[in-house]
């Protein structure tokens, strides 16, 4: 059974526009899950995905996601070692993120998420479940993001 799951999507949005909402909390507080994001943008700078208040009342502490940035090259390829917090003491995982962009004006977005140091997060990470309840794994998250960057909004924010 393989623990890597990779998900390839194409985002009418230039690269930079993608990796600031990759990297920015104004940004990745307004896609998939919510929590704002901070980065120390070299090899070996921390990594913290921040839970938001829906998370803190459903028993998180204040951070949902930390990890080290293990590779980093804007706005093409972003990796990083990336522990949840809801597993206290598992080891981090690996997961990667590439832009490609193309003249038309559309970039690929390939994520790749290792799972092999924490193989209870496969479930989740690969989706299928109520993404309220945040059963909706990646691609929950990746549809988020495609929503904000080509109409402004969140898949929340169309339906609201």
């Amino acid at each position: 059974m393989s623990t890597t799951v990779v998900y390839s999507i194409y985002i009418k949005a230039p690269a930079q526009r993608i990796w600031k909402a990759l990297t920015t909390p104004e940004d990745t507080s307004r896609w998939g899950y919510g929590g704002s994001v901070e980065i120390d943008p070299h090899p070996g700078g921390d990594y913290r995905s921040l839970s938001t208040e829906e998370m803190k009342q459903m028993g998180m502490g204040d951070v949902a996601v930390q990890g080290r940035v293990i590779e980093i090259d804007e706005p093409r390829r972003l990796v990083l070692d990336w522990a949840p917090t809801w597993y206290p003491g598992a080891e981090a995982t690996r997961l990667t993120w590439e832009l490609t962009e193309y003249p038309s004006g559309l970039t690929q977005v390939v994520l790749t998420h290792d799972v092999t140091n924490n193989t209870q997060l496969l479930a989740e990470v690969s989706g299928g479940a109520d993404p309220q309840t945040g059963g909706g794994g990646w691609p929950w998250a990746l549809s988020d993001l495609k929503s904000l960057l080509e109409t402004g909004q969140s898949m929340d924010e169309l339906a609201g």
